[in-house]
């Protein structure tokens, strides 16, 4: 219960350090894993039916810590327009395995690629519960990692409209959580459903990253 206090209340009496001594502590517990999932994508339920039967491709993400300015952030990455399901999606820099490489490997190399940070700059501190993306038949292994000093961005145009720096901080805000209507479906018929999403920098982070980033935060708070 200690450890609750130091995150929920007393974060910023932490040094950088020691925040990261304590997500690898965090990290030697169990995950909040399906039930932090559901906070934000009540759906899910029955999506996890379905993962095996798909034989979902894989995919790494990685949620990259920093120390800027004494405060503790993130980044997530705003996609490019593009023909594609993910298009203008807010996210964490992350795609495809390739063959040969592990999925720790995946992460390290996306992240280079998309944002432009140096592989041997990122420590890697552990792996959240995967995430199965059904329109696009991902099953995501999203890591946490950290460097030890701001990087210096450096965003793949083609695939990156933009880098969001987030402090941790605001994992904790009030009203962080919200809904909105969205429309889904096919061109002749679609749907509107009422969407858990986490504002952020006043950016609707939902889906799959807002998955990820709830079960960070809970894992903060066991």
């Amino acid at each position: 219960m200690i450890f609750t206090f130091c995150w929920v209340l007393n974060i910023n009496n932490l040094t950088f350090k020691e925040t990261i001594h304590e997500l690898y502590e965090a990290f030697n517990r169990s995950l909040p894993g399906f039930e932090a999932h559901l906070e934000l994508a009540p759906y899910r339920k029955k999506v996890e039916l379905n993962i095996k039967k798909n034989n979902p491709k894989i995919a790494s993400t990685l949620l990259l810590l920093y120390p800027n300015n004494n405060d503790i952030y993130f980044c997530l990455t705003e996609r490019q327009t593009y023909k594609g399901t993910h298009s203008n999606q807010i996210s964490f820099p992350g795609g495809k395995n390739e063959i040969g490489e592990t999925i720790k490997e995946t992460a390290l190399r996306e992240c280079n690629e998309e944002i432009g940070v140096q592989i041997d700059e990122i420590n890697i501190i552990g792996e959240l519960t995967q995430v199965y993306v059904p329109p696009s038949n991902f099953l995501i292994h999203p890591f946490v990692g950290y460097c030890d000093f701001k990087p210096n961005f450096k965003p793949n145009i083609r695939e990156v409209k933009s880098i969001i720096e987030i402090k941790i901080n605001d994992l904790y805000k009030s009203e962080l959580i919200k809904k909105t209507k969205m429309s889904f479906g096919t061109k002749d018929q679609r749907f509107q459903v009422d969407v858990p999403y986490m504002d952020l920098n006043n950016k609707i982070v939902w889906g799959a990253t807002s998955v990820i980033l709830n079960e960070f935060r809970k894992m903060l708070k066991l």
